[in-house]
């Protein structure tokens, strides 16, 4: 079938994130079983910041983020979204997290440099270029630090196995674009980068399936202690800007 051309709509992602995932989402959050970009991003911040999710899907992360004491606003266009993500901290309990119904796509309903950070994982790979600059430049007046994370052009691993996905007509996510580095699209939205590297090697090697002789390989090169993330293999391109 080869490369999907078309982002998923509202539909389509609400059939990925609504109350189905509920349960699944309050375990991995109460047992910290959750992503490696989750986990990352308490790494990059600190107790009792200001963070924005932008396009906030299952809420895991920015549950997560709550749960480590920072104080949290969760944005998503889809009412499915934030319905999970409501009943999730109510589960859960113990935090507090604002979730806002608006599309990232147009002016958001926050004051200037309102959040200490701003973050999208798994947003910007299903836009163009020119209209992941214009969103970058509009998401910046509300944040003093930008973070993006988006599948990385350069992982092996993760590239072969949504190619074999693709191929069997089995990918879920619609179009998705990985790069190689986001340092363009921040530079030309005026956003100082100040890092960027990729984190989630393990997580790349899910997208094979398990006896795949790749997957295999990879497995064997992290066993004898190569960095994979520091081969830039890691599942996610992490670009952290000043804004």
């Amino acid at each position: 079938m080869g490369e999907y051309k078309e982002a998923l709509d509202n539909e389509g992602w609400s059939a990925h994130y609504n109350l189905d995932s509920l349960n699944s989402v309050v375990n991995a959050v109460n047992t910290g079983n959750v992503s490696v970009w989750s986990k990352e991003l308490v790494d990059i911040t600190k107790e009792g910041e200001t963070v924005l999710e932008i396009g906030c899907g299952s809420g895991a992360s920015s549950l997560w983020l709550a749960k480590n004491n920072r104080i949290v606003t969760a944005l998503d266009y889809t009412e499915s979204s934030i319905a999970l993500i409501k009943a999730s901290a109510e589960k859960i309990g113990g935090m507090e997290i604002k979730a806002v119904i608006a599309d990232a796509t147009k002016p958001l309903p926050f004051h200037e440099k309102q959040f200490d950070m701003a973050f999208q994982s798994g947003l910007l790979e299903h836009f163009d270029t020119d209209v992941q600059i214009e969103l970058l430049k509009n998401w910046k007046k509300y944040c003093k630090t930008m973070v993006s994370m988006i599948p990385n052009k350069s992982s092996i691993p993760y590239r072969v196995g949504k190619k074999i996905m693709e191929d069997e007509g089995t990918w879920e996510y619609g179009r998705e674009t990985p790069e190689h580095s986001m340092a363009f699209e921040f530079e030309e939205a005026g956003i100082k980068v100040v890092k960027e590297y990729t984190i989630g090697t393990d997580w790349a090697l899910r997208f094979l399936p398990k006896k795949h002789y790749i997957r295999k390989f990879f497995a064997k090169l992290e066993k004898d202690g190569f960095d994979l993330d520091d081969m830039m293999q890691g599942y996610l391109i992490v670009t952290i800007g000043e804004c």
